[in-house]
C-alpha cells in the first residue's frame, strides 16, 4: 500500500494533537504526519517535505490560510487540501472549493469520521489523477470459464430445482455466519463440496445476482447496523464486515449506499 503524506496547519496546538494522534492514519496509508502552527510555518516546510495531503486552518494569526492557498503554486506545490474553519463562511468555501485545490471544506470541530473521510477523499483524488497520468498495461480479463454441457459428476445430481434451492440456502446461511472472514467463491464451494464453477451458475439462477454482490448486500447490511453504535470507528467496522482495506470499504460503501459512512450514520442515528 502506497503511504500519502499528511501535514496540518493549525494555530491551535490542541487541535494538531487530536487530528495528528487520535485519528488512525495508519489504516488508510497515510503517514508520515507532519504539523505547522501558522501560515508562515506551512510556506516554509511544505515546499521542503512535499506533503501529498494538507488539513488547512482558515483563519489563523500573521498568514491565514487562504493567503497560503494563494502562494502555494509559487512554490510549484499542489497537495490535496482541506479547509477547516470555525466560522460559516460559505463564500470563502466557494471560492476555495472552485480553486481546483481545495477536495473538501470542514466546520470545526470537525469530528474524526468527517476528517478521515476528507482524507480518503484525497487519496482518491490522488489516485485518480496517478491513474490518468500514466499507461495502464493490465491484461484483458480472462473469460469466464464455460460449465460443461455434462456438469455431471457434481452438477448433475443437483439439477433439479428443489435440490437447487436447498444447495444455495445453504450457500447463503454459510454467508451470513462467516460474511466477516476472507470470503471466496471457491472456499464456500469447498465446504457444499461442488464445483466453484457450477457453483457460481447456479447461484446467480437462483438468487438472480452474483456471489460477490450477494455477499456485498450481507456486509453492507451489518455495516449499516454498527454504524448505529457511535462509538466505534469507520475503520474498525471495515474490518467487523470482512473489509481488510478501508479504503476499498469506503468505496464500496458509497457506491452501494449513495452516501458515506459517516454521512448515513448522521442521518439515520436518530431514527434508533
Amino acid at each position: 500500500m502506497r503511504q500519502y503524506s499528511l501535514m496540518i496547519v493549525d494555530d491551535e496546538e490542541l487541535a494538531r494533537r487530536h487530528i495528528l494522534q487520535d485519528i488512525s492514519w495508519e489504516t488508510l496509508g497515510v503517514g508520515p504526519l507532519y504539523e505547522a502552527a501558522d501560515g508562515e510555518a506551512a510556506l516554509e516546510k511544505i515546499p521542503k517535505l512535499r506533503p501529498d495531503i494538507v488539513i488547512l486552518d482558515i483563519r489563523m494569526p500573521k498568514l491565514d490560510g487562504i493567503g497560503v492557498l494563494e502562494r502555494l503554486p509559487e512554490y510549484g506545490c499542489r497537495p490535496q487540501v482541506i479547509a477547516l474553519s470555525s466560522y460559516s463562511d460559505f463564500e470563502a468555501a466557494r471560492k476555495m472549493l472552485s480553486s481546483g485545490i481545495v477536495v473538501e471544506y470542514l466546520l470545526k470541530p470537525a469530528s474524526e469520521d468527517q476528517l478521515f473521510e476528507a482524507v480518503y477523499k484525497c487519496i482518491e483524488k490522488i489516485e485518480e489523477k496517478n491513474a490518468y497520468a500514466k499507461v495502464q498495461t493490465q491484461p484483458e480479463p480472462e473469460a469466464e470459464e464455460e460449465l460443461p454441457e455434462s456438469a455431471s459428476a457434481e452438477g448433475g445430481r443437483e439439477s433439479t430445482g428443489a435440490a437447487r434451492t436447498a444447495m444455495i440456502r445453504a450457500v447463503k446461511q454459510y454467508m451470513e455466519e462467516h460474511y466477516a472472514e476472507k470470503l471466496t467463491l471457491a472456499a464456500v464451494a469447498e465446504t457444499i463440496p461442488v464445483n466453484a464453477s457450477y457453483l457460481s451458475k447456479i447461484f446467480s439462477e437462483v438468487e438472480h445476482m452474483g456471489f460477490a454482490d450477494y455477499l456485498c448486500q450481507i456486509r453492507m447490511r451489518h455495516a449499516k447496523e454498527l454504524l448505529m453504535n457511535y462509538t466505534l470507528r469507520i475503520y474498525e467496522i471495515a474490518g467487523m464486515v470482512g473489509y481488510q482495506d478501508v479504503k476499498h470499504f469506503m468505496k464500496t460503501f458509497k457506491k452501494h449506499e449513495g452516501v458515506t459512512p459517516s454521512e448515513y450514520r448522521e442521518a439515520h442515528l436518530l431514527d434508533f
